[in-house]
């Protein structure tokens, strides 16, 4: 009996200790889950989850370091995961089709395709926050939000833009700023937003003329 009085204590004391361990881990793990940027990052990756199906026209400017517009463009975003179609109308017409793993881009007046293979890291291909279906951002950025406003801060040095703000309006997306290194600005304003459209296959393959060049980019 007296061994069974001698072990009690002991596990007693065992018990509480490990009590109060699992207590701290848990602790840590919910302050980590509930820190800004992480409940940020969450938040962005479930608006971009749910953005799918969907046919938005834009806008886009082109800023250079000294604030001047260099350069303007209008068309309409189709986006059916993991598929991507960026269709510009004016001033110069160009198509570009996208997925997880080939990029094209179609310009009509040059009769010419440029090919390229769509690199999966997030840091060297914005696009693929638009059409990656199982997205993660951990590892990738550093997410801030401002309202629905969302700033990405790449954590790689070999990013090819600086700084990333995406803004979406009762859920839908409305905004896509990119801020490069040389201070250069990419502004996208979307409208006529349309959710949960049905979007043919055909939509994303495209029919070349015959004579068009194919270069690989």
């Amino acid at each position: 009996m007296e061994v069974v009085k001698s072990w009690f204590p002991i596990a007693i004391r065992v018990a509480i200790k490990f009590s109060i361990c699992v207590v701290l881990v848990l602790a840590q793990s919910l302050a980590v889950a509930s820190s800004p940027g992480e409940l940020a990052r969450m938040a962005l990756q479930e608006r971009l989850a749910l953005l799918d199906n969907v046919i938005a026209d834009f806008e886009q400017q082109m800023i250079n370091a000294q604030g001047y517009l260099t350069e303007s463009s209008k068309g309409t975003l189709y986006l059916a995961k993991p598929k991507f179609r960026w269709e510009v109308f004016a001033p110069f017409p160009q198509i570009i089709i996208a997925d997880n793993e080939r990029i094209e881009i179609y310009d009509p007046d040059l009769e010419q395709v440029t090919q390229r293979t769509l690199s999966d890291a997030l840091h060297e291909a914005p696009l693929a926050l638009l059409t990656q279906s199982d997205l993660r951002l951990e590892g990738y950025f550093s997410v801030y939000a401002n309202g629905e406003t969302f700033v990405l801060l790449p954590n790689s040095d070999e990013a090819l833009f600086d700084r990333l703000e995406i803004t979406f309006v009762d859920g839908q997306l409305s905004a896509l700023d990119i801020h490069d290194h040389t201070g250069q600005q990419t502004l996208i304003r979307f409208s006529n937003y349309r959710a949960q459209q049905v979007l043919q296959s055909d939509l994303f393959e495209l029919d070349y003329p015959d004579g068009t060049d194919f270069v690989r980019g």
